[in-house]
């Protein structure tokens, strides 16, 4: 019995530290991420921004329309860039994930619009730190992107109130 108790003793601080300490951010966890599986998540992401922007550019007339088709065309631009880093670096083509949310009314779906594009600006500022020379510029240039258009959807947001 008293072996039994030591040994529970001995591993206390290994089990206390579990419990006592946060689950790993998702920061830290991407920072042990590899460049395939950076360009797998930005691939899927910029998949669901290119169907979810064209669909809800449908819902929008005139400057609105314009504004979105625009950032669908990017993301599509984005997507095919993305593969094509994913092939160097993997040696095989990556498709995008399919699971997309839909579109779930005109002011949500932009607020995601918005609030996604934002997202995206800040992980290619994060993966433009860390990425191969040769990658850094295009995380860079698409992070400006997105920051570009998450200011034109929280516009486009703003006008339809």
């Amino acid at each position: 019995m008293e072996q039994m108790l030591k040994e529970s003793l001995d591993n206390f601080d290994a089990v206390w530290q579990r419990v006592t300490c946060p689950a790993t951010p998702p920061e830290a966890r991407q920072e042990t991420a590899s460049l395939e599986d950076v360009l797998l998540g930005f691939i899927h992401d910029e998949t669901c921004a290119a169907a979810h922007t064209a669909a809800l550019a449908r819902l929008f007339t005139g400057e609105g329309r314009t504004v979105l088709m625009r950032q669908a065309a990017d993301a599509r631009r984005h997507l095919k860039r993305l593969r094509a880093e994913h092939y160097i670096v993997a040696g095989a083509p990556a498709g995008g994930n399919q699971d997309c949310r839909g579109i779930a009314g005109k002011l949500a779906s932009l607020r995601t619009v918005y609030l996604q594009a934002r997202d995206r600006a800040g992980r290619y500022s994060r993966e433009a730190e860390r990425a191969p020379d040769e990658i850094r510029p295009l995380f860079s240039a698409f992070a400006e992107e997105e920051r570009r258009h998450a200011r034109e959807a929280r516009a486009l947001l703003v006008d339809s109130f």
